[in-house]
């Protein structure tokens, strides 16, 4: 059986657990597992782009829908292009006065160094959580292109919940594995392979 739906996915945690008395709480291990997943993995497919018009009364804007982490975030203004730079909460520079935003930070929000003067259009590429698997969202990029991480992750979560943590260490190395491999493939696909370097002539 394929784990390719959130239905075959939990038989698979029954199966592989041995157990027919988990059905509720097997919710509760592949949320736990989703956390761990959003935490690690850097998947291509949850890399998004968003427009956002700048407010000219505040500096704050929301976040996107579920948000994980920017990549670039991009001032335009007419032609011209402006990286606006991450500074940390507590090293953010705030200025009194309304102008071009040249920094951000993020916390339940994005915040910036000052208002803007203009209604600048933002443009935003970032890194989004998984959509999680429920019974009206039966399967998403992350169960389709790795079906392991979430039977591992799941897995880990239910020998802690039985308090086997023997099993649970078991679990947790197959998942880490996973998870390195996972990255790895999301690499390659993003950058393609090293060149490969060719010298011309004849090798002393």
């Amino acid at each position: 059986m394929a784990i390719n739906t959130y239905a075959n996915l939990k038989t698979a945690i029954e199966a592989w657990s041995h157990r027919t008395d988990i059905s509720n709480v097997i919710d509760n291990f592949i949320e736990l597992a989703e956390n761990e997943i959003d935490k690690r993995l850097m998947l291509r497919n949850n890399e998004l782009r968003a427009i956002a018009t700048m407010s000219t009364s505040e500096r704050f804007l929301a976040l996107p829908d579920r948000f994980l982490k920017m990549r670039r975030l991009t001032l335009v203004n007419g032609t011209l292009n402006y990286e606006i730079a991450y500074r940390s909460p507590e090293s953010m520079p705030v200025q009194d006065s309304a102008g071009r935003p040249k920094y951000f930070t993020v916390t339940s929000q994005l915040e910036f160094d000052r208002t803007a003067d203009s209604a600048y259009t933002l443009e935003m590429s970032y890194f989004s959580r998984i959509v999680p698997l429920t019974s009206s969202n039966t399967s998403n990029d992350t169960l389709t292109d790795y079906p392991d991480l979430y039977l591992w992750g799941c897995l880990v979560q239910l020998a802690l919940w039985e308090q086997d943590f023997d099993k649970a260490n078991i679990y947790q190395g197959k998942f880490d594995r996973s998870i390195e491999e996972a990255n790895k493939q999301e690499r390659k696909g993003r950058y393609g392979t090293a060149p490969r370097m060719m010298k011309e002539g004849s090798t002393p």
